[in-house]
C-alpha cells in the first residue's frame, strides 16, 4: 500500500500491488523506497519473488502510474541506492541450498543502467555457505558501493539462527568486482551466545564510513569507523547510554536504520533502552557529528508493546521522518490475532534547508493517455558487464555446524509423521490381532 505526507496530513493508503497468498499462511511483502533527483519513486517488494517497479513522484498515488512489477528474483530482504551516473544498484537475499545448508540466503548484487527495465546478471557478494539477512547498502561521495549485513545459518522469513556476526563489502568500481567479506568483529560468533545484529551503514561529515550494530549477549550497541574507504576498521566501541532489548525482548526481526541531514551529520534510530536496569523499549534518535555522539532522545515509549524495524529518512536537508510498526503485547508472537500499527513521526532539526523539488501534478491516466512504461512485462536480460567476484570461498563448515533450527518445508511432514508414528503402529498391531484371532479355528 502507499501513502504520502503532505504539510503533515496522510492521504488515504492505496493499494499498488497485490500478491497472492498461501492458505493458511501469508508472506512479508519486505517493501523498500528509493527516490531520486528525477521525481521517481522507486520500490522493491516480494510475495517469494523479488520484484522491483517505479512510478512518478506525482502519480505515485495513482496504481496505474505504477510500472509494471519487474521480477528479480526468489529472494527476501532487498536494498536499493542510486549513483551520480544514475545507475541504480540493487542487493537482496537468495536462498542458495547445500547439503549442508539447506536454507542458506547469500547476499547478491545486479545493477541497472536503464532505469529498471533490464537488469544485469546477479552475482553473489556474500561468498559464504551460510545465510544472509537485512542488507544495508549505501553509495558514497566516490560512487564507491558498502554493504552490511548480518551473517548466520538461514535467512528463511529473515530470520538467522545463532550465532551471527556482521559482515561488510565494497566496491570501488560502479559494482563490476567485490571485495572479501570482513567481519567487523570477528570474535561475534565463536559460541551460540555471541551475536551481532542490526547494522546500518552511512557517511559522516568528514567523509568517513560508520557502521552501527547491535552487541549480544551484554546487549550494547556498538559503532566502527573507516576513514580509508573501509579498508580499515576500528575496533567496536560501545555508543554511551545505548542498551538493546534483549533482556526485554530477544527480537531477531527487528533492525537500526541511519540518514544523514544537509550539516552531514549521522542521525541513527534503534529500538532500545537508556538505562541498563530499564524493563520497557523506547525507540530512540541519537546523532554522530563526526566526533561524538550526543545524548538520546526518545521518540516514543512503551512500557509494554514493542516497536520494531524503524526507518528514518531526510527531507529538505533538515526534516527528519521516522516510521516504524508497533506488536501489541498479547500477540507478541501470534501475527493472525495481532493488532499491528505503523507510526510516523517528524522533527526539523536545525541546519542548512533545501528548497523542495517541484512536483508536477499528473493528470488521471486513461487508456489512452496511460504512461507507455505500464507496459507487458520485460524479460530481464544483462544489461552490464559484471564480472564473477574473484575471490576465494571459505573452506565449507563441517556438517555439525549446521543449527538444529534450520528447517525447510520438508521438515514439517516429518515432524507429522514422526508424531503420529506411534498411533500408525498400535493400529497396525490391533489390526493384526484381530486378523490371527478371526484366522484360528472355533471351539
Amino acid at each position: 500500500m502507499y501513502a504520502a505526507n503532505a504539510d503533515g496530513v496522510w492521504s488515504r493508503a492505496i493499494d499498488i500491488a497485490a500478491m497472492p497468498q498461501i492458505a493458511g499462511g501469508s508472506e512479508a511483502s519486505r517493501p523498500t523506497l528509493l527516490i531520486t533527483p528525477d521525481n521517481i519513486v522507486h520500490l522493491t517488494y516480494r510475495d517469494t519473488t523479488v520484484y522491483y517497479t517505479q512510478a512518478p513522484a506525482g502519480g505515485a498515488g495513482i496504481p496505474a502510474y505504477w510500472r509494471k512489477p519487474q521480477p528479480i528474483e526468489e529472494g527476501y530482504f532487498s536494498r536499493l541506492a542510486y549513483d551520480s551516473k544514475g545507475v541504480l544498484h540493487m542487493v537482496y537475499t537468495h536462498n542458495v541450498p547445500t547439503e549442508l545448508c539447506r536454507i542458506c540466503y547469500h547476499l547478491f548484487y545486479v545493477r541497472s543502467l536503464d532505469d529498471g527495465f533490464t537488469w544485469s546478471d546477479p552475482i553473489d557478494i556474500s561468498v559464504q555457505l551460510i545465510g544472509s539477512a537485512k542488507p544495508d547498502l549505501l553509495i558514497d561521495q566516490n560512487d564507491y558501493l558498502h554493504v552490511v549485513w548480518e551473517s548466520g545459518y538461514g535467512g528463511s522469513y529473515g530470520q538467522l539462527s545463532d550465532p551471527t556476526t556482521v559482515l561488510y563489502a565494497v566496491s570501488r568500481d560502479g559494482g563490476n568486482s567485490w571485495s572479501a567479506p570482513y567481519a567487523l568483529d570477528p570474535t561475534r560468533g565463536r559460541s551460540a551466545d555471541s551475536m551481532a545484529r542490526n547494522a546500518t551503514i552511512a557517511e559522516d561529515v568528514n567523509g568517513h564510513l560508520l557502521v552501527v550494530w547491535w552487541g549480544i549477549p551484554e546487549d550494547v550497541i556498538y559503532y566502527q569507523l573507516s576513514r580509508d574507504d573501509g579498508q580499515s576498521w576500528t575496533l567496536p566501541a560501545p555508543i554511551p547510554g545505548a542498551y538493546g532489548i534483549w533482556s526485554v525482548y530477544q527480537s531477531r526481526l527487528d533492525n537500526y536504520a541511519s540518514a544523514v541531514d544537509g550539516a552531514g551529520r549521522v542521525h541513527l534510530v534503534t529500538v532500545g533502552r537508556r538505562q541498563p536496569e530499564q524493563t520497557w523499549a523506547e525507540l530512540l534518535h541519537r546523532v554522530w557529528d563526526g566526533a561524538g555522539w550526543s545524548d538520546a532522545s526518545v521518540i516514543a515509549s512503551y512500557e509494554r508493546d514493542v516497536p520494531e524495524w524503524p526507518r528514518i529518512a531526510v527531507g529538505l536537508g533538515n526534516q527528519l521522518h521516522v516510521v516504524w510498526f508497533v506488536r501489541d503485547a498479547e500477540n507478541l508472537f501470534n501475527s493472525d490475532a495481532g493488532n499491528y500499527q505503523v507510526w510516523h513521526s517528524m522533527r526539523t532539526v536545525n541546519g542548512p534547508a533545501l528548497a523542495p523539488i517541484p512536483i508536477p501534478t499528473l493528470p488521471l491516466p486513461t487508456p489512452e493517455t496511460r504512461p507507455s512504461f505500464s507496459g507487458e512485462l520485460i524479460a530481464p536480460t544483462p544489461t552490464s558487464p559484471i564480472r564473477p567476484v574473484s575471490v576465494e570461498n571459505p573452506a565449507p563448515p563441517t556438517s555439525t555446524a549446521v543449527s538444529s533450527n534450520i528447517r525447510s518445508e520438508l521438515d514439517e511432514m516429518w515432524v507429522l509423521l514422526l508424531s503420529i508414528a506411534p498411533v500408525l503402529l498400535i493400529v497396525g498391531f490391533v489390526v493384526l490381532l484381530y486378523r490371527l484371532h478371526r484366522s484360528l479355528p472355533s471351539d
